[in-house]
């Protein structure tokens, strides 16, 4: 999951994003950076996601935004 916006401490050509396994089961890592070209490529609505994989990214985007 790739993140936009203009958060804190992002250089430009980076990127924030969540890295997590297909099904959300295990640990979620926010990196920051350029995203390896193989994870890219697929695009999935929200609403396509698993229920832990939607939750995950529900809390990342509000802690990112502080909300």
């Amino acid at each position: 999951m790739v993140f936009t916006g203009l958060f804190d401490g992002r250089k430009p050509g980076e990127y924030t994003y969540l890295s997590m396994s297909d099904d959300g089961s295990e640990d979620a890592e926010l990196r920051t950076g350029v995203p390896p070209y193989e994870w890219m490529g697929r695009e999935i609505s929200f609403d396509g996601l698993p229920e832990a994989c939607r939750e995950r990214v529900l809390g990342v985007y509000r802690k990112l935004w502080g909300l």
